[in-house]
């Protein structure tokens, strides 16, 4: 906690004596060394804040990177390709609000480390139990290949995220399973995973990071089940640094293929009929690299920019959210919220179509909403309260407990996955979660009161 306070102090003072590099610089070196205690302590386990450490650290890298950039070629279109819509002017101030919105968070959970949310931990031990989960996984997974997936949005999304999760955190669970068991089965089942949700993101996704995300989860679920840091400074971390650089070294030229990743490693075939359609889309363009893709620098130098010219939107920009929470099945006109479309559309570098959908999303990050709405007390106040949610949240998934725990490694895996990319694009965030887990509660619920009936019936049967 003292680390967080210090390095708070240094956020709030130095910017006016440093430029944002320096700035950038030390959140690096902050995150770096709560990596490393947290390794230290942690040893045989894994823990939300350590890997939302490691998710600021890759953006604020890619911020500096991508300031030094700025700073030497200038901002035009033929000069950065991405993020061009940056306000030089503010990016120092967007560089202090990132530092201190993150140190925030990282207090915030401090605080609560040791305080849960009631548990969701469901454990499954049958072997025979454990392969049907398996069959279950692969036969969602074909449902909503095939545009029959089962759709149970009109009572809350959270059930629908957590069919949608399965096929994903399913590789996590089984990688998990086949290092502890050693067991060649589970292994093959979270193989077989990994291949076919990377086949289906080459085939189908829009998105470039999907690729890469089923292999990142099975390495992340071989490590945690290995149990001990050392193995990742061992002969097995150099296949995975070799997949994870070729997969950088296409990244730029799958962008140029965005409806298609498979034709990036065909030859290139001319289609007349395509060959004058131009794609707008400032935050996923085709260029820059993997690291450039991380930066958030640009979009919150434009979240300073309204508030000089606007003001603070006193809780406008999230109001949205509210409407977010109440379920479907109550309000049947409730509309998809895109707090990231109408930011793009805010700071002018998106439009609305016939449709009444906006052809562009930037992200505003968590600080940069909570001072877009209500200046540095609300980003005080709001980082503390979500650093304390995922607190809550990551404790209440027992993740650690146990490699049965089916139900907890799906809430604490979805929670590692959004804590890489530091949770997200923005407050949305938090509503996604809090519904998430009230459905992973509702099923620990279930699940109690079936086990409760089953012991019962044994108990008369004998």
């Amino acid at each position: 906690m003292g680390r967080h306070i210090f390095f708070l102090i240094l956020y709030i003072f130095l910017p006016s004596v440093f430029e944002a590099e320096v700035i950038c610089g030390l959140l690096v070196f902050h995150c770096l060394t709560s990596v490393l205690v947290d390794l230290k302590s942690l040893r045989y386990s894994v823990s939300l804040i350590l890997i939302y450490n490691v998710g600021v650290m890759i953006t604020t890298f890619a911020n500096l990177l991508f300031i030094q950039r700025v700073k030497q070629f200038g901002t035009g279109e033929e000069a950065i390709h991405i993020y061009n819509y940056i306000d030089t002017r503010y990016i120092d101030d967007a560089t202090q609000l990132w530092a201190i919105g993150n140190c925030c968070i990282f207090i915030g959970y401090q605080l609560f480390i040791r305080t849960s949310l009631p548990s969701i931990e469901v454990n499954v031990t049958e072997k025979k139990s454990l392969d049907n989960i398996f069959y279950f996984i692969i036969g969602m997974v074909v449902l909503n290949v095939t545009g029959h997936g089962i759709n149970l949005s009109f009572i809350a999304g959270g059930f629908e995220k957590i069919l949608l999760l399965f096929g994903i955190v399913g590789i996590l669970f089984y990688s998990r399973l086949w290092v502890t068991e050693n067991s060649k089965v589970y292994g093959g089942y979270a193989i077989t995973l990994c291949i076919i949700n990377t086949i289906l993101a080459l085939l189908n996704s829009y998105i470039r990071v999907d690729l890469i995300i089923p292999f990142a989860t099975l390495v992340l679920g071989y490590f945690i089940g290995k149990g001990e840091i050392k193995y990742l400074f061992s002969y097995r971390i150099i296949p995975v640094l070799a997949i994870f650089g070729i997969f950088t070294a296409f990244f730029q030229t799958l962008g140029g293929n965005r409806a298609h990743f498979i034709d990036a490693f065909r030859a290139p075939v001319r289609d007349e009929s395509t060959s004058n359609i131009t794609y707008l889309d400032n935050d996923e363009g085709a260029s820059g690299t993997a690291l450039e893709r991380s930066s958030c620098v640009a979009q919150m130098t434009n979240v300073i920019r309204l508030t000089k010219e606007r003001g603070f939107y006193n809780g406008d920009a999230s109001f949205p959210l509210i409407a977010a929470l109440v379920p479907k099945f109550l309000y049947k006109d409730k509309k998809v919220v895109q707090l990231g479309a109408w930011f793009a559309v805010e700071i002018g570098v998106a439009t609305i179509g016939e449709n009444g959908r906006a052809n562009n999303n930037v992200n505003m990050s968590i600080p940069g909403e909570l001072y877009l709405d209500f200046g540095w007390g609300g980003v005080a106040i709001g980082c503390l309260l979500f650093g304390a949610l995922l607190a809550l949240f990551w404790n209440a998934s027992r993740f650690n407990e146990s490699q049965y725990n089916l139900t907890g490694t799906l809430w604490g895996g979805y929670l590692l996955q959004c804590a890489i990319g530091t949770m997200g694009s923005d407050l949305q965030i938090a509503v996604s979660l809090t519904s998430t887990y009230i459905v992973f509660l509702m099923m620990k619920k279930f699940a109690d009161q079936y086990a409760t009936t089953q012991h019962r019936t044994s108990l008369e049967g004998k």
